[in-house]
C-alpha cells in the first residue's frame, strides 16, 4: 500500500469483524487466536453474535492480549453455505487487531481492518492449492440485508462456472466461504455489494488457500490467510523488502483494470 493510501485507511478502531477460513486439517494443537494491542488501557468483548458465544478481555498498554476462539464455532469447513460464524470485536478505546489460524504445521495470520476501513468492492488475491486443499475466500457481513455479487475467476466447488455472476444475501454476522472446484486459483475473483445493498453495508473479505506451496515444488505446504483491502483503497506505488535469510522470494502484482502498465525498479517485469 502506498504511504498516501495508508494515511487514509485506518488500521485501528473500536469495531472489527473477523472470519477464519479452513486450514489444512491435520490438526496439531490447532487454535484460532485474536491478538489485540493498544497504547492505551482499554477493555472489550469478542463474540460470535449469532451463536451466543462471548468473552470479555482487558488490554494493558503496549502488551498483547490474546483471545482464543473455539474452532468448532468459528472455523469454516463448508463451501457456499451461509453460516453464523462471523466474529465481532468491540472495544472502549482504539486498538489494533490481528488474527492467526494456527496449526502445528500450517499457520498464517492477518491484520484485521476496523469496520470503518471496510468497503463494498473487492478483487481478491489467492493461490493455487495442493490437491483438495485449494483456493478459497470468505465474506463476513456487518449489516443485515447485505447482498453481494460474486464473479469467480475459476469454477466453484458448488458448480458456479468461472466468469458468471451469482449473488448471495447475508445478514449481520453471517459468513459465506467459497472453495475452488478444480484445483485452480481464485485470484482475480470480484466480490461487490449490489446496487440494492448500497454503500452503507460494508463487508469483510478474506482470501487464501488451505494448503499451498510457494513457490511450487516446496517440500511442505502452508496455509494462506489474509484480509483484503477494497479496490478503492489500492495504490500505484509499493516497496517490497526481500528476506535476508532467503535466496529467493515470491511476490504478485494484481491489476483491477485492463491495460495497467507495471514497472519494477523503473523497468519492465
Amino acid at each position: 500500500m502506498t504511504a498516501s493510501a495508508q494515511d487514509i485507511i485506518p488500521t485501528k478502531g473500536k469495531e472489527f469483524w473477523v472470519g477464519f477460513m479452513q486450514n489444512y486439517e491435520v490438526e496439531v494443537n490447532e487454535e484460532l487466536n485474536l491478538f489485540i494491542v493498544s497504547d492505551q488501557p482499554t477493555n472489550g468483548v469478542v463474540e460470535i453474535p449469532n451463536q451466543g458465544w462471548s468473552q470479555s478481555f482487558n488490554v494493558v498498554p503496549n502488551q498483547t492480549t490474546t483471545v482464543t476462539v473455539p474452532n468448532n464455532l468459528a472455523e469454516h469447513f463448508s463451501s457456499q453455505i451461509i453460516e453464523n460464524k462471523g466474529i465481532f470485536v468491540q472495544t472502549q478505546d482504539t486498538v489494533a487487531v490481528f488474527a492467526i489460524n494456527f496449526n502445528g504445521f500450517t499457520a498464517d495470520g492477518t491484520k484485521i481492518l476496523p469496520v470503518n476501513s471496510l468497503g463494498i468492492d473487492y478483487r481478491i488475491s489467492s493461490y493455487q492449492g495442493l490437491g483438495d486443499w485449494g483456493s478459497e475466500f470468505l465474506v463476513v457481513a456487518t449489516e443485515d440485508d447485505t447482498e453481494v455479487e460474486i464473479v469467480p475467476s475459476e469454477a466453484t466447488l458448488g458448480g458456479d462456472p468461472a466468469g458468471v455472476p451469482f449473488t448471495v444475501q447475508l445478514d449481520s454476522g453471517e459468513s459465506y466461504q467459497v472453495k475452488v472446484g478444480n484445483g485452480g486459483d481464485f485470484t482475480g475473483t470480484t466480490i461487490k455489494g449490489t446496487q440494492t445493498s448500497g454503500e452503507c453495508r460494508p463487508f469483510a473479505v478474506f482470501s487464501g488457500t488451505s494448503c499451498v506451496n510457494i513457490p511450487v515444488g516446496c517440500s511442505a505446504c502452508d496455509h494462506i490467510f489474509e484480509q483484503n483491502f477494497s479496490v478503492d483503497t489500492w495504490g500505484t506505488e509499493f516497496y517490497i523488502v526481500p528476506f535476508s535469510f532467503a535466496t529467493s522470494y515470491t511476490y504478485r502484482v494484481l491489476a483491477d483494470e485492463d491495460n495497467t502498465q507495471v514497472t519494477i525498479n523503473g523497468g519492465a517485469p
